[in-house]
């Protein structure tokens, strides 16, 4: 590893001349009285924007912004990380290589030293990565906001006051408190500096703005966005110093076939308030950021529309998308009335209205045979498929690759991947990696790595990658219902002694109770309440309209020891237990392999490529999608259309306080308990264990049988409930109509496990089709009160009745 101090990274940025670099790089640059200027080379720039200073070896770019210093220029030109930045640096002028100056100065460094060393390449302080970092400090400004009236009124000015969208976008508001919580001197306050959250004076940055984040796909948040909120500022628009980092909610437009793109942030947020949910912005008329290009590229959408001011810059901005997209994607433009955005259609005209405008749309451009062979486009170039017995071989012209997945194929992906090119009589190229297909970021290092060791284009590489990932998928598909391992379980057929214990089981007038201790008796101790939500969420499988449920805490807390435990209760032909899931795995499953099922997703991580569809099963209860594919008999191109049936119950955990409003509003929240008197319980529990009284208590593999004949047993019956005129829900809160929904369906869930010791009653629809159904009792609601209380339904945390 390489490790540089404070002072080698100085002495090094001292010896190197910015003006040589930078000439070096390609730049032309021209003297204007003391500084130099030339075209910047991230923006579309066509007046010469950028100008350097050579006695402050410091450039900066008055069209986009970008400013720093030779370390800052290297890594943004040549988009390396901090530490291939300085390696680069240091073979400039002859700094500390491996072994030398900078490794030895770092162990004479004190354990306080927190910065003494750069040891991954977003590191900045105590462990924390740029994102990381970044993250902390939106969440802060998000307390800001929460804090700031004056924030809250500029926002509902511009009809922007959703709560719903502040949250889903992570809108905070610096009101200068940051400073406050960073001691002068510490290694933190300087990261922030270096970031720029901080300036040189150790003013904050973004002092009197709304701070929007902006992610990077993979990393997290990259980037940040601020608009004062005082009219009288003479600069309202603001990022962080350097290139534009970042997009806009990726997670919005991560598997849409079609994305809004606006020209602002605020703009954006204008769409969502709207009902919009694919958007994202360009951050201003300079066209697609090298970023958002980025996320497109890697993304499903076909078709962009944008939705840019109706004025000269907007038609501008037009045109610069329209270059830089070179064909790849659909290209339209919103025809939005002149003069006007869509804040001020949406302050002046309302929701509605703008909603409708979206509808008018101008085709500009289609996408070419030559765009529908780049990443997320689908491919003109099909690959010769040859299945070996431990992998597959993928042929593409001259360029050959040899996959071999390494099991188990559970959490990633892992393959060793051979690569051959040859050219005629050309001397033929190798490359040999191991790399994780699960992960954009191990796949983007290989196909920088393919592509500069096969002399391919990179786009061609990314297309054939996206080859080998759907091929390696299917390959694992196939082996896993070969060994067995697939999505169909055969139902055991229960004996007459089963089905009385199960019987039983179910009549018993402390039915929940024995539920919970059966739950307590496998080894989860404590968390009554969220056991219980948990086990009628996996429960509700069988109902119309199931439930899902987030399980969160801290790491540690108990969290996969839930979800598991709901696995074990629940029939093994009733359950899909995920650690990972590709993007697309879902889609193409087989029809009714999901259908009345739970799935568990081990980590929310493992689950989020596939967000898209577990949400389209979650509400619509059915994948429908129509895709081209290559007739094997005459190699024509023709729609073929896949269906994949839900409902589902789903179940997943996490650690991430924040969750994407579109997943929080469609599950139960389960907060476990992470007090000491828990975890004194849980060690009593462990100690427990040990002893011999716990040898002769009741047998872990008799409870799961007896849980999975008894849910076995229940019949699919519909479930009224007589009293639900007299209930009443909170209506302030939008997201509140899916929360009433899932309330409704929790007493449901409840009274479905209770059927027997329900009267079972029939009615008969207008076609003569008899119906069988139970009512729900007022018990049910009682029992699940604190349930309700214990995870919060998000804004609407109570219910009256």
């Amino acid at each position: 590893m390489n490790d540089f101090s404070r002072g080698d990274i100085q002495r090094m940025k001292s010896q190197a001349d910015l003006v040589e670099v930078m000439r070096a790089s390609g730049l032309e640059l021209e003297p204007v009285g003391k500084n130099l200027i030339c075209r910047c080379p991230w923006h579309d720039d066509k007046d010469a924007s950028l100008v350097v200073n050579p006695e402050k070896q410091l450039y900066n770019c008055f069209g986009c912004d970008a400013k720093g210093d030779v370390l800052t220029f290297l890594q943004e030109t040549e988009h390396l990380s901090f530490r291939a930045a300085l390696e680069r640096l240091a073979a400039i002028v002859g700094g500390p290589t491996d072994g030398e100056s900078g490794s030895s100065a770092c162990s004479n460094r004190t354990d306080k030293d927190e910065t003494c060393c750069q040891q991954d390449p977003d590191l900045l302080v105590g462990g924390l990565t740029r994102p990381e970092l970044l993250k902390r400090v939106a969440q802060h400004y998000a307390q800001g906001l929460a804090k700031s009236q004056e924030a809250q009124e500029y926002l509902r000015d511009r009809s922007l006051g959703d709560v719903e969208a502040l949250r889903a976008f992570g809108v905070g508001y610096c009101d200068g408190s940051l400073l406050k919580t960073v001691p002068k001197g510490s290694d933190t306050r300087q990261a922030l500096i270096d970031l720029g959250v901080l300036n040189s004076k150790g003013k904050e940055h973004f002092l009197g703005c709304v701070v929007v984040p902006l992610e990077d796909p993979e990393l997290g948040i990259v980037g940040l966005y601020g608009r004062r909120i005082n009219p009288k500022a003479k600069v309202k628009h603001l990022f962080l110093p350097g290139p534009k980092r970042g997009v806009l909610q990726t997670a919005n437009f991560k598997a849409a076939s079609s994305v809004f793109l606006t020209e602002g942030v605020l703009d954006a947020l204008s769409l969502w308030v709207a009902g919009v949910r694919n958007v994202t912005c360009l951050y201003g008329t300079a066209g697609l950021t090298p970023d958002l290009l980025q996320a497109l590229n890697g993304s499903n959408v076909r078709e962009l529309w944008l939705c840019v001011d109706a004025d000269r810059a907007g038609d501008e901005s037009v045109e610069r998308v329209t270059e830089q997209i070179k064909g790849r994607f659909a290209l339209s433009r919103v025809l939005l009335p002149a003069g006007s955005d869509p804040n001020s259609i949406l302050v002046n005209e309302g929701a509605s209205v703008l909603r409708s405008l979206l509808d008018c749309r101008q085709p500009l451009t289609e996408p070419t045979h030559e765009a529908e062979s780049l990443p997320g486009a689908g491919s003109s170039e099909l690959p010769v498929t040859e299945t070996t017995d431990t992998g597959f071989v993928l042929t593409f012209d001259e360029v050959v690759y040899q996959v071999t997945p390494r099991p188990p194929f559970t959490g990633r992906l892992q393959v060793t991947l051979r690569a051959t090119v040859s050219g005629g009589t050309a001397l033929r190229k190798r490359f040999l990696d191991r790399t994780d297909l699960s992960s954009a970021r191990a796949r983007g290092s290989t196909v920088k790595a393919l592509s500069q060791s096969l002399s391919l284009p990179r786009a061609a590489v990314e297309a054939h990658m996206h080859h080998i990932l759907d091929t390696a998928e299917h390959f694992i598909e196939a082996v896993d219902s070969e060994t067995g391992d697939g999505l169909e379980t055969e139902a055991p057929v229960l004996t007459e002694a089963q089905k009385l214990e199960a019987l039983e089981f179910l009549q018993a007038p402390d039915l929940v109770r024995r539920l919970q201790d059966d739950m307590e008796a496998m080894g989860y101790v404590g968390e009554q309440r969220g056991k219980l939500l948990a086990y009628l969420i996996g429960l509700s499988r069988k109902l119309e309209n199931p439930l899902s449920g987030i399980i969160r805490s801290q790491s540690g807390a108990g969290k996969s020891g839930l979800s598991s435990l709901v696995a074990k209760l629940t029939p093994p032909e009733e359950m899909i237990h995920y650690s990972r899931v590709s993007a697309h795995a879902l889609a193409y499953a087989p029809k009714d392999a999901f259908k009345r099922k739970l799935i568990i997703m081990e980590e929310r991580v493992g689950g989020e490529s596939a967000d898209y569809y577990i949400r389209i099963l979650q509400s619509s209860h059915k994948i429908r999608q129509a895709v081209v594919i290559k007739d094997p008999a005459t190699g024509k191109m023709r729609t073929q259309e896949f269906e994949v049936e839900g409902p589902i119950a789903y179940l997943e955990t996490t650690t991430d306080r924040h969750l994407n409003q579109e997943n929080a509003s469609r599950c139960f929240e389960i907060y476990l308990d992470e007090t000491e008197q828990q975890t004194r319980r849980i060690h009593e529990r462990q100690r427990q264990a040990r002893t011999l009284t716990r040898l002769k208590q009741a047998d872990r593999k008799a409870i799961m049988e007896r849980h999975h004949n008894a849910q076995r047993m229940l019949e699919e019956l519909k479930v009224v409930i007589p009293y639900v005129d007299h209930l009443t829900f909170p209506t302030r809160w939008l997201r509140t109509r899916r929360d009433n929904e899932r309330f409704l369906c929790l007493i449901e869930a409840s009274a479905f496990l209770h059927q027997y010791q329900r009267v079972k009653r029939t009615c008969r629809r207008p076609g003569g089709e008899e119906v069988a159904y139970i009512e729900a009792d007022l018990l049910h609601i009682h029992q699940l009160g604190d349930v309700l209380v214990h995870s919060p339904l998000g804004p609407a945390q109570s219910f009256t009745g």
